[in-house]
């Protein structure tokens, strides 16, 4: 049987009533024009993944008329509170110099196990402290606007531990009037069973953070079974629990510039530029009408079989920040 690969592309950050946009590397079109022409706040992510890329960069340079706040994503932490970073100084100067706000991202993602990291931070009083007040030092002494607070995988035990670091910047960040910015799992309810969102009380944490980004994508992962990444109707189940627990006014609701490739070996990330390419050379892309969202089957030169599906074209990203016909203008 032929080595079926299934591929699921969409792209970046969107709102219900503030709209984030998560600006990959390079990534311009038409949304974000959208976005400002609604007065919707736009939330772009800097990052370097290696010594010298400029990717990030130049799509600030290029695009920084089109947001209003950039996160830099390189400060992670270790399992005592400290702070390690790789330097982006050249970024936060760029952003600073077109009047943007900058906010120092903060994760859990480094060389160590994610899960464990965090709850050792998190479930230490002492650790936590730590972590926040490493915070509030490097936001005073790199000019940062705030925090983005990126910590993933949190254990289902740490629920009120998160929610406690939460507490304690805000007090922190309060004389100096600091934005406290967090980065958020997307559900559907509040269950306290799922391993990945579950610690995450979305009650609480919009009683807090001054803006909430709900990672609207991860539908299905490059690990699990085969799917769209950020479907249609379940981003819109979504944004109908989410606006039903915290303040609309928070909520910042990402569109991810990524999709994976699956195959009987396993899944593995595909970057929103290759999708023209794919759809050029391998004609014949189609709607599924169930998640609203183009699809192409094709066969590789191995004569392996692939599905390229839920990739974003400009049109409907567009559409979902003007509220406009979203299906006619993706299907168009």
């Amino acid at each position: 049987m032929a080595n079926k690969r299934k591929t699921f592309i969409t792209g970046i950050f969107l709102l219900v009533y503030v709209a984030t946009l998560f600006i990959y590397p390079g990534y311009e079109s038409a949304w974000s024009a959208a976005a400002k022409k609604q007065n919707k706040m736009v939330l772009g992510y800097y990052t370097e993944d290696y010594p010298g890329d400029k990717l990030s960069y130049t799509s600030l340079a290029a695009n920084s008329s089109l947001i209003d706040s950039v996160a830099f994503f390189n400060y992670q932490i270790d399992d005592k509170g400290n702070l390690t970073t790789q330097p982006t100084s050249s970024g936060i100067k760029l952003a600073k110099s077109k009047n943007l706000k900058t906010l120092m991202l903060v994760n859990n993602m480094g060389k160590y196990n994610g899960r464990e990291v965090a709850h050792k931070v998190l479930s230490v009083e002492k650790n936590r402290k730590n972590l926040a007040d490493n915070i509030l030092k490097t936001i005073k002494r790199n000019g940062f606007d705030g925090v983005n607070i990126d910590l993933e995988m949190v254990a289902l035990g740490d629920r009120d531990n998160y929610n406690a670091l939460l507490l304690e910047l805000k007090r922190l960040f309060k004389p100096y009037d600091y934005l406290l910015t967090v980065s958020i799992p997307a559900k559907t309810s509040d269950s306290l069973y799922s391993e990945w969102f579950g610690a995450y009380d979305y009650r609480a944490i919009g009683k807090v953070a001054d803006l909430v980004a709900v990672m609207t994508y991860e539908e299905h992962w490059s690990g699990g079974s085969p799917g769209p990444i950020a479907s249609f109707p379940w981003v819109q189940q979504v944004l109908d629990y989410t606006i039903n627990t915290m303040p609309r006014g928070k909520i910042l609701m990402g569109i991810p510039a990524y999709g994976y490739d699956w195959s009987d070996t396993g899944g593995r990330t595909v970057r929103w530029n290759n999708v023209n390419a794919l759809t050029a050379k391998y004609p014949g892309v189609a709607w599924n009408n169930w998640f609203s969202s183009p699809y192409l089957i094709y066969y590789d030169e191995k004569g392996r079989s692939s599905q390229l599906l839920q990739y974003s074209r400009d049109s409907c990203l567009a559409s979902r920040f003007r509220g406009r016909d979203f299906l006619a203008s993706c299907k168009g």
